[in-house]
């Protein structure tokens, strides 16, 4: 008689028979020139250096898989150009800068910043070259710090993007930071769509990276905005209720409040600690590029130190590969979360959980974007309002719970998370100092609705 194996049996030892499944081609995760990812993410602004990384001479950088050169002018004009001559392919990294544009060092083309040939070194005056041909350029915008670039169509160029989180509140202050992580950008963006991440490698299992508060379990919700959807964590800590709501901002952009909110004292915050952008260098490799907001509000629970920001410097333990392996390893990060993947992650290996539904829902939202794309419509694009700039829904709430409450379990805290959000998208309509008050008026009114009784 054969005697059969228990179901937990079939596990033990398995390895032979659980062989990780080969991974595809995917979509989401190319970036290169026609590629339905790439053509989708070239639709947008992206900020691809520090605007201090730029100086006196030319910088070869490559994104969204192509190649290119950044470069001041000596009329402090920026340049953004394909590396290598239309002549003869020297690499213009090698460049000259001249008082407009910059010249080949190799026969002494000239081109202006805009891409227009302005001079053919040796050629005869009498040639077409100069209105024949013209070098691949891209537009740049220099603002906070950071220098944007946009890869898209020309007659598709949207706006630029001012979000109100950028002066809100009035004494925030930016400071531009980028990171370098060798694996594909789609991972990284996901790790914001995953809000009980921060519970796990920033608390429980990794040591306390933010606040104690992250220890306890949170309510999950992902609550789609105007701009794309907030990544929810609602947690009882003690006598208070305590929300953080990550702004997911399709493509490639989040704002996040800071990690260090104990959620010992009442707050209410529209505002961010934290603006980031994940600007694909190839399939392989991004940019973590953003701005760290400060001021007496979103810095409240850890004074930072502004010197601890730029290149490669971010002031939070487990962003980059800074330090020895070993201690990496007892404490790990972001960064090894990210990049022990692989560099883009085979996604038919994932068993995803209940948890996971923000993961699902970004890569959802990204194909329909990328659908739209490809037959020719325009994505949605970040949307200015009559004053200017951008609403975005990033917030923070710890508020003290009334001893009557029904908010109690999981469920209720996740219904309270959950409309305390569309309270804040509602809103979004009043300039930011309103909004917070109107907002807040309103939620504190969910609470006292919550009485039992």
């Amino acid at each position: 008689m054969t005697s059969q194996a228990r179901p937990e049996e079939n596990v033990i030892y398995s390895g032979y028979h659980h062989r990780q499944a080969p991974s595809e081609a995917n979509p989401l995760t190319q970036v290169g020139p026609g590629t339905a990812g790439g053509e989708y993410m070239r639709r947008y602004w992206h900020p691809i250096i520090l605007a201090s990384e730029v100086k006196e001479l030319p910088k070869a950088l490559r994104i969204l898989g192509e190649d290119l050169v950044i470069f001041r002018d000596r009329s402090n004009t920026i340049g953004l150009l394909h590396k290598h001559c239309i002549h003869r392919g020297a690499s213009l990294e090698f460049g000259i800068p001249q008082e407009h544009g910059i010249m080949c060092c190799y026969h002494g083309w000239h081109f202006d910043t805009n891409g227009r040939v302005l001079g053919v070194g040796a050629e005869p005056e009498t040639s077409r070259i100069p209105t024949n041909f013209g070098q691949g350029a891209y537009p740049v915008r220099e603002a906070h710090g950071l220098i944007f670039t946009y890869m898209g169509p020309p007659e598709q160029t949207p706006e630029f993007p001012h979000y109100d989180t950028f002066t809100h509140p009035d004494d925030n202050a930016l400071y531009p930071i980028k990171l370098t992580i060798p694996c594909n950008w789609l991972q990284i963006v996901e790790n914001a769509c995953d809000p009980i991440h921060n519970a796990y490698l920033h608390a429980i299992v990794s040591g306390e990276q933010f606040s104690p508060a992250f220890k306890v379990l949170p309510a999950l919700d992902f609550v789609e905005t105007p701009l794309g959807f907030l990544s929810m964590a609602t947690r009882k800590v003690k006598d208070k209720v305590y929300i953080r709501a990550s702004d997911i901002i399709l493509p490639n952009v989040a704002q996040f409040a800071s990690g260090n909110n104990n959620a010992d004292d009442e707050c209410f915050n529209i505002s961010c600690g934290l603006t980031r952008w994940v600007v694909p260098i190839d399939d392989h490799n991004s940019y973590y590029t953003g701005l760290a907001h400060y001021s007496e509000r979103t810095n409240a629970y850890r004074r930072a130190d502004p010197s601890e920001l730029g290149v490669d410097r971010m002031g939070f333990i487990g962003q980059t590969a800074d330090r020895p392996y070993e201690e990496r390893q007892m404490e790990p990060g972001d960064y090894d979360a990210l990049v022990s993947q692989g560099s883009i992650a085979n996604h038919k290996g994932e068993h995803l959980g209940t948890t996971d539904r923000g993961i699902v829902m970004f890569r959802r939202m990204l194909g329909r974007a990328m659908e739209a794309v490809r037959i020719g419509e325009v994505p949605d694009q970040p949307r200015l309002y009559n004053e200017g700039p951008v609403r975005t829904y990033n917030h923070e709430v710890v508020l003290n719970l009334p001893s009557q409450s029904n908010i109690t379990d999981m469920r209720s805290l996740g219904d309270f998370g959950r409309r305390a959000a569309q309270v804040v998208i509602d809103t979004d309509t009043l300039p930011p100092l309103e909004r917070e008050a109107v907002a807040g008026e309103r939620i504190r009114q969910l609470l006292t609705n919550s009485l039992v009784g």
